[in-house]
């Protein structure tokens, strides 16, 4: 996520910042050492809103065939039919992308991976989120059905896409839809690491062909966590978008949807009409489209990048699990400039996912609240795990990746709050996304990230021991 890049951050005055949540005055980012507070009081914050997603329209078509399935609607078919691969970091495939991982694989052990064609080389879609079939399963009873890493990209809104999503510019720095990849969780041998790409759509009202649907148009999908069987979406401005992995269908003709059956264009998404008459569905010609059947908004609403109070105006930039307690953590970006005009730091806020997907379930308006609040003065930031301290001291501890203002580098901070340590620092991958928290069969903790950017893009994955060496002195960002 590029929402803006920055500059050194810091706060000459924490103790404003840690205050109650009146307005407060502007606040140079300079010469103070990076902070997380957990302790913060919820009392005030904006709640999420259930909104459901009309849907009523997907069974009837998918009844009358104009959408199918491999043999059935789900993942299954996804995972069945891959068609793209990773290559592990030593391939010859990776020799350029290897140079946005360097640093950090000198100096600490690390497993990436470069992906397929296009999927390398272009910046037309960048990888934005991740999260994995691991994070699905703290759900209760809940089976994947896979081992999957699972990334969500954004299209940069150009002038060849713009169309399917009127109104929109054509800005590389808005999107002009969302995709899913699910990746078979690969090995350092290479093996494994097949994957494809879902289409991520909005049903519209049905018309007299029946469905319509269109893409996620301008959300730039920051954060993402799949939890049972839905994938929860950052909407970075209102809230959370809701995607169920159950409502994954087969588009029929998927390279032939176009007017009369031409190959589809990228602006050929939903409903197309052929100048000799009758209609059929398309995805840009993705085989797959994942149907969005709701969203959480923000009450009251509002999202500013340069709040006056710690409880208003909350973004939601960037999204994970933290296991502990089954609830989704979301965070905001900011830039140097949003900084220095904000009167409140960033805020990192848990939501119980029991309550969230009550709401989905019951169809329930009734607010969601935070479950914890946590402030940090930490600029740029992509993505944070947190959890509990497993040393069991009540300390919670918070992985915390960021980008450096004026290049590609990024930093990977820890801090466990409150044992009275700084923050440390550890040299990261350039262009950091958001992160997700993985426990292998041994037991070892790790993040999953990715790098963003064209000919230096990979899946990352690094061990969470490596980062959490308290420094020989307190660092500044």
């Amino acid at each position: 996520m590029r929402l803006g890049r920055a500059g050194v951050l810091v706060a000459a005055i924490a103790a404003v910042l840690l205050g109650a949540s009146s307005p407060a005055t502007a606040v140079p980012w300079d010469g103070v050492a990076p902070y997380v507070d957990s302790g913060r009081s919820t009392t005030g914050l904006q709640q999420l809103v259930w909104t459901p997603t009309d849907t009523s329209g997907i069974d009837p078509a998918y009844a009358a065939g104009r959408l199918a399935a491999e043999p059935t609607p789900g993942l299954g078919q996804v995972y069945a039919h891959t068609n793209h691969a990773v290559h592990y970091k030593s391939d010859a495939a990776c020799a350029d992308a290897r140079a946005a991982i360097s640093a950090a694989d000198a100096a600490y052990t690390l497993a990436a991976w470069c992906f397929d064609g296009n999927d390398e080389t272009s910046n037309r879609w960048l990888p934005q989120s991740v999260t994995s079939s691991q994070d699905a399963e703290q759900a209760p009873g809940y089976s994947a059905g896979g081992d999957e890493v699972v990334g969500v990209w954004r299209q940069e809104a150009s002038s060849d896409d713009i169309a399917r999503c009127p109104g929109l510019p054509a800005d590389t720095a808005r999107s002009a839809g969302l995709r899913a990849t699910f990746l078979q969780r690969p090995y350092t041998d290479g093996t494994h690491g097949g994957y494809r790409h879902v289409l991520l759509v909005v049903p519209g009202a049905s018309n007299g062909d029946g469905l319509t649907f269109g893409p996620v148009c301008d959300v730039h999908g920051g954060g993402v966590s799949w939890y049972g069987p839905y994938l929860f979406v950052a909407k970075h401005g209102s809230g959370v978008l809701v995607f169920d992995t159950r409502r994954t269908y087969l588009v029929p003709d998927d390279g032939a949807c176009g007017p009369d059956h031409a190959a589809p264009t990228p602006n050929d998404v939903g409903q197309v009409t052929d100048p000799s008459g009758g209609s059929q569905l398309c995805a840009a010609g993705y085989r797959y489209v994942m149907f969005e059947v709701g969203s959480f908004h923000t009450t009251p609403s509002g999202c500013s990048t340069t709040p006056s109070a710690l409880t208003a105006d909350l973004c939601f930039s960037s999204i994970s699990l933290q296991r502990s307690d089954d609830s989704l953590v979301t965070t905001e970006y900011r830039g140097t400039a949003d900084m220095t005009a904000s009167g409140a730091p960033v805020r990192i806020v848990n939501w119980p996912t029991a309550t969230l997907v009550d709401r989905i379930t019951t169809g329930s308006t009734a607010p969601v609240s935070a479950s914890r609040l946590a402030a940090t003065n930490l600029e740029g930031i992509q993505g944070v795990v947190a959890r509990p301290d497993p040393a069991g001291s009540g300390h919670p501890e918070y992985f915390l990746a960021r980008t450096v203002p004026g290049g590609h580098g990024s930093q990977l901070w820890f801090e466990r709050d409150g044992d009275g340590v700084c923050a440390s620092r550890g040299t990261f991958v350039d262009d950091t996304e958001s992160m997700a928290y993985w426990l292998d069969s041994g037991g070892s903790a790790h993040l999953w990230t990715f790098t963003e950017y064209a000919n230096r893009r990979m899946l990352v994955r690094v061990y969470t021991s490596e980062y959490n060496d308290p420094p020989s002195g307190c660092p500044t960002q």
